[in-house]
């Protein structure tokens, strides 16, 4: 990835992610307020949320201020991927499968009895193999740089 080629719709995509993790963090202060009857795990789920979000768009920021900051016209640092890429894939999985399991609990009441674990079966398997996919990413992209 080039500095003017790739870097661009990277520092972009990380400029939005920022914007949205400041709506994230305003619904999530709208929802402890307007929702304090909640279960308890449902506030849980939510906390756990916006902290992985926090980590996730920290991480980003680091991997923009490591290539376009710091080691901003050294071309060798294009050959390694910094170490918070990876472990910001890692969250950002961790997030999107947390998500995905909140949505599948819901939809596992909402159904009928007899058609629950018929539905719900599939889903669940996507969404493991959606979380392998990503535990996979972030593996390729640690021992990218060993090898």
């Amino acid at each position: 990835m080039g500095v003017s080629g790739g870097f661009g719709p990277t520092l972009i995509g990380g400029l939005i992610s920022a914007m949205l993790y400041g709506i994230t963090t305003l619904q999530t202060y709208a929802y402890y307020m307007h929702c304090p009857e909640d279960p308890s795990i449902t506030k849980l789920i939510v906390a756990t949320i916006w902290t992985l979000d926090t980590l996730h768009v920290s991480f980003m920021c680091h991997v923009l201020y490591y290539y376009l900051i710091t080691n901003y016209g050294n071309l060798a640092s294009l050959d390694y991927i910094v170490w918070s890429f990876p472990v910001s894939l890692l969250v950002n999985s961790l997030v999107v499968t947390i998500v995905q399991f909140f949505f599948a609990h819901k939809i596992y009441h909402l159904c009928r009895r007899q058609l629950r674990w018929f539905l719900i079966a599939p889903i669940i398997l996507f969404i493991l193999v959606d979380f392998g996919f990503g535990i996979g990413l972030k593996i390729c992209f640690t021992t990218r740089d060993l090898l």
